[in-house]
């Protein structure tokens, strides 16, 4: 077995036991791995719709098989369960060392089940597993906990190649929007996530192995690889841009082109923050770039911080918190959404998520439905100091703010006005206006994580226009783009890929990587084909969970309220008009339901008898 370790460990934190299963070679064929096996498991082993918080969801953690091998960019770990926020299928991915980590464990996946009496940490160590009492970690910041546990090894070295993923405060407190830290960064797309750990008792999970995976042909696994990296090293936005400010390169040209939110997607932020950009940045922070397993890039910046509102060590503010934490709270000052950023980190909080639910809370302020004394804090847009206030009173569920930790679509319906919610199936949008990318926003619709891009980056051609030459605002062809970039997307998460390197290559340049090291023979349409009937799996298991084409919707706002100024003014997101179209060219009937015949083309089967052929 190339890639894959074959193993799985099944842990029952009712029982306080577990076990090591082997995982079947038919079933990684059929769905990779990381993103792909995680959906099936979930798919086979939960009722879709058990509440998320019940010792009945289960937590997966599973990494690619072409992570830990020295693959370009091989260091993707997937978290899939059913979310706290959405209540659809949630997928998380986490970045830096812990899924070559948990590969030289010598596990491809861990499987959490039940609810343990107390707080725990479940440690892997060198073929030592252990459920380790945790309850003097409860209550401490995701750094705390990260250091307290490294500085209990007797072993330095030990500790210096021990990786964790953790929850804070918001997921103890199991706030919808929680999320979970893993090796000092936030997992991303995982709203939700860290409040079902939470309701685990799950503290965290540290993973140390000295086992090795296995590669196919290494001397030519070798020379592909190299020439990748080559390849990349002289692609112009990775080798300049994405090594010097990660994501928030895309600040200043997203800027321009009128698709940064600004003060709840009322307007584009276009010509309304002039220091937002790149020098910006490097004026703010100090930058220091660090990279995941095995990646060339070196994406993720990190920063000290010694400011009498936080001080401390964390990530330079990315373009999702640039926008979603920044801009679109109406806030242009950087030192502010770092900060904020930096503290989503600590109480582990969903950067987005957080950031479009004070964006909601602030209209309400500004239409008069929320008053100072409401919440006893002044969420005024563009007040940076009661942002962060705010940030670390609802991830503790002290004082009034706790009621914006229930989320934006909570707390707009609590006020009567839950047209004011941006987002879809109960989650914020990412800050990309849906009305200036039809693309982007046809995927927000249809996601079957809720509208974030990191499912479909269809912004590499509708903005940066790498692979094709595509007109941000026609309609045309968008279908059948934004149902291939899902699938290839699907696939790249499964083998446990970052979809970076797209920025620089072309998905057929990594399938020679992907045979050699494996042993296969896949062809590129091959590998698609999984990622479509991984895109179909998570679909059928939203619908057992009640969702279906009335979730598929955008709100009222990018339909009927064009865009004010700039160069998108005028424009309005046609969603709404693709989608019979998207389902079409997916397979579905008008009502987004997969044909049993179809399923069957995918070698799937739908259990709610409610698939017409």
């Amino acid at each position: 077995m190339y890639g894959w370790t074959g193993r799985c460990l099944r842990v029952n934190l009712t029982k306080n036991d577990f076990q090591l299963e082997e995982i079947s070679q038919e079933l990684m064929n059929k769905f990779l791995g990381g993103r792909g096996l995680g959906v099936k498991i979930l798919y086979d082993e939960i009722d879709p719709t058990v509440d998320p918080l019940s010792p009945d969801n289960k937590l997966i953690f599973v990494s690619g098989p072409l992570v830990g091998t020295g693959a370009v960019t091989g260091a993707s770990c997937n978290v899939i369960t059913k979310s706290a926020l959405s209540g659809t299928i949630a997928c998380a991915k986490l970045r830096g060392h812990f899924g070559a980590e948990l590969k030289y464990s010598g596990l491809d996946m861990i499987i959490v089940e039940g609810k343990a009496e107390f707080p725990v940490i479940l440690s892997i160590m060198d073929d030592k597993i252990v459920i380790k009492p945790g309850l003097e970690y409860w209550g401490r910041t995701t750094s705390e906990t990260e250091n307290m546990f490294k500085s209990s090894l007797s072993d330095s070295w030990a500790a210096r190649d021990t990786y964790l993923l953790s929850i804070g405060p918001a997921g103890e407190k199991l706030v919808p929007l929680a999320n979970i830290m893993n090796d000092g960064f936030l997992s991303v797309g995982g709203a939700g996530i860290g409040a079902v750990m939470g309701s685990k008792n799950l503290k965290a999970i540290a993973v140390k192995g000295n086992h090795s995976v296995t590669i196919a042909d290494g001397n030519r696994f070798v020379q592909v690889v190299t020439t990748l990296i080559n390849k990349l090293n002289t692609a112009p936005l990775i080798s300049q841009s994405v090594s010097s400010w990660g994501s928030a390169f895309l600040v200043g040209l997203c800027n321009q082109k009128g698709i940064l939110p600004f003060k709840n997607f009322q307007s584009s932020s276009f010509d309304k923050s002039k220091h937002i950009g790149t020098e910006a940045l490097s004026s703010a922070f100090s930058l220091r770039s660090r990279g995941c397993f095995a990646c060339p890039i070196a994406c993720i910046k990190k920063t000290d911080v010694n400011n009498s509102l936080f001080k401390g060590k964390g990530m330079a503010p990315t373009y999702m918190a640039i926008g979603a934490l920044g801009l679109n709270c109406g806030i242009t000052d950087l030192t502010n959404t770092g900060i904020a950023n930096m503290i989503c980190g600590e109480m582990g909080l969903d950067p987005v998520a957080a950031g479009g639910t004070i964006a909601t809370a602030m209209e309400l302020e500004e239409k008069g439905l929320l008053t100072k004394d409401s919440l006893k804090l002044d969420l005024r847009f563009g007040n940076g100091e009661d942002l962060i206030q705010a940030l670390t009173l609802m991830a503790t569920k002290k004082g009034y703010a706790k009621r914006i930790g229930q989320g934006a679509k909570a707390l707009a319906e609590e006020y009567g006005h839950p047209e004011l919610f941006m987002g879809v199936k109960s989650i914020p949008l990412v800050p990309f206006d849906p009305r200036s990318l039809q693309g982007m926003g046809l995927h927000f619709v249809t996601s079957n994580y809720g509208p974030h891009h990191l499912y479909a980056y269809t912004f590499f051609d509708e903005v940066l226009n790498i692979h094709e030459q595509l007109d941000p605002w026609t309609t045309e062809g968008k279908p059948e783009f934004v149902k291939r970039v899902q699938d290839i997307t699907a696939v790249m998460d499964s083998l446990g890929l970052c979809n970076w390197p797209l920025m620089g290559l072309k998905f057929n340049n990594l399938v020679p990587m992907i045979n050699s090291c494996l042993g296969t023979s896949y062809k590129a349409e091959d590998l698609f084909r999984v990622g479509e009937r991984i895109w179909n799996l998570e679909r059928l298991f939203n619908l057992r969970a009640g969702f279906g084409r009335k979730d598929d919707i955008l709100p009222e706002r990018f339909i009927n309220e064009p865009i004010e100024d700039g160069p998108a003014k005028g424009q309005t997101s046609r969603a709404d008009e693709m989608l019979n179209d998207y389902y079409n060219i997916r397979g579905w009937d008008e009502e987004g339901r997969p044909g049993s015949k179809f399923l069957k083309t995918l070698e799937l089967e739908s259990r709610d008898g409610k698939n017409k052929d």
